[in-house]
């Protein structure tokens, strides 16, 4: 049997819960649970840790269409490649048929690349990961391995935080077009040229208050992308909840269909409580954002 591609992957199981829900388990130490700090903390610190994400995970996998863990929350624990990867273990084991994504931005010369594609994908075992596309093709190009097809190889193209605009909306002589477009384009024909088309992606942030403070809600980037990909590319779409990102607008400019986008939200969801219910106030956080997703849906 021919195995799924990620894109397909992340389809199946959005048609089959009804949600473009992705979960971002990003754990941070001084948030931990009481109750988990009490049980673990003198002895097992990883443990706790550990036990406070795979809870997580239990409550919200209903609602959820991808975990994305970021590297970053794990590289700066002690012991944090052991937690992510009992993490990861435990959703492949558990929960396989929801697709593991990791947030790393990674992005080198393609020597680096190709030892970044053995970290993550050969041995903490995620289906899918991000990359900075500042030094070329060979930033995607050394993710790739043909003996393992079907890997989520994601660019990253457009965010919104305020200094982004400095450089992102920077404007090319050559073409009047602003480097993030640029970027949108290339990662797609790098894709195409490399094979890996159907499961490539972009990070693209949600709809956004721009100017801050002005009260107007800005989705132009993603109707902008879509223009210059169609439904080609898949978009991972950060920036809901604790961001302050605008559900509605984010999917009526960005949704192609099942497999098109997934919506992260992290904060929000992870830290939704620091009592013995942090679990149920997680999946509560992520029923909530599903049902604001679908609701806008039925006015497609």
């Amino acid at each position: 049997m021919t195995q799924k591609g990620f894109r397909q992957k992340l389809a199946d199981r959005q048609i089959e819960i009804g949600s473009l829900v992705c979960v971002g388990l990003d754990p941070l130490p001084e948030k931990l649970p009481g109750c988990l700090k009490r049980k673990f903390w003198i002895f097992n610190r990883w443990k706790a840790i550990a036990q406070w994400m795979i809870d997580i995970v239990d409550a919200t996998a209903p609602y959820a269409s991808m975990f994305k863990p970021q590297v970053a929350h794990y590289e700066a624990l002690y012991e944090g490649r052991k937690i992510l990867q009992a993490i990861v273990d435990y959703i492949h084991e558990f929960y396989p048929e929801i697709p593991v994504f990791l947030d790393c931005k990674r992005g080198d010369i393609g020597r680096t690349q190709s030892q970044y594609r053995i970290a993550h994908f050969e041995i903490d075992g995620v289906d899918g990961m991000n990359f900075l596309p500042y030094m070329g093709k060979n930033c995607m190009e050394f993710l790739v391995d043909p003996k393992a097809p079907g890997k989520a190889i994601v660019g990253l193209c457009y965010t919104s935080n305020p200094s982004a605009r400095q450089v992102q909306d920077a404007i090319l002589l050559e073409t009047g077009r602003s480097y993030w477009e640029f970027i949108a384009e290339s990662t797609m024909i790098w894709a195409m040229d490399l094979g890996i088309l159907d499961d490539a992606g972009l990070v693209m942030a949600a709809a956004y208050e721009f100017p801050r403070g002005s009260g107007r809600v800005y989705s132009e980037h993603l109707k902008r992308c879509r223009e210059i990909t169609g439904d080609k590319m898949w978009y991972l779409i950060p920036g809901v909840g604790k961001q302050q990102g605008y559900v509605r607008e984010t999917v009526l400019a960005s949704y192609a269909g099942p497999g098109s986008i997934a919506i992260n939200s992290s904060s929000e969801i992870i830290f939704a409580s620091a009592k013995e219910d942090y679990a149920s106030a997680a999946a509560n956080v992520a029923q909530k954002m599903q049902e604001d997703i679908n609701f806008t849906l039925t006015e497609m």
